[in-house]
């Protein structure tokens, strides 16, 4: 069996502005933050893009809607592991039971 648990993310706190908070480090969050600068920057001609690696009061503004959208998501899963199922190339069930781990901490 292997384990892996979802990150969701977080904001962490805002008194240091000058690193990014370990609870959105490593996150859903922060891939969600990753692949938005990477489509603003591969625009035609290229958009503005913005550092990551901080904690700024404009980066927080930024990666509330991550956080939430991330937290959301991982929640419903959760939530909803039984609309699960995982199949073999004839589309039997292999396996009935789904067991989301979360780091609850973020949620």
């Amino acid at each position: 069996m292997i384990t892996v648990t979802l990150k969701p993310g977080g904001m962490g706190d805002k008194t240091d502005p000058s690193k990014k908070p370990a609870e959105f480090a490593g996150s859903m969050a922060e891939a969600m933050e990753n692949a938005f600068n990477g489509l603003l920057g591969s625009e035609n001609p290229p958009m503005k893009t913005f550092k990551v690696d901080t904690n700024t009061p404009e980066a927080r503004d930024r990666r509330r809607m991550f956080v939430a959208i991330a937290q959301g998501v991982v929640r419903h899963l959760k939530d909803h592991a039984g609309a699960l199922a995982i199949e073999d190339s004839l589309n039997n069930v292999i396996d009935w039971h789904i067991d989301i781990q979360v780091d609850s901490t973020l949620l």
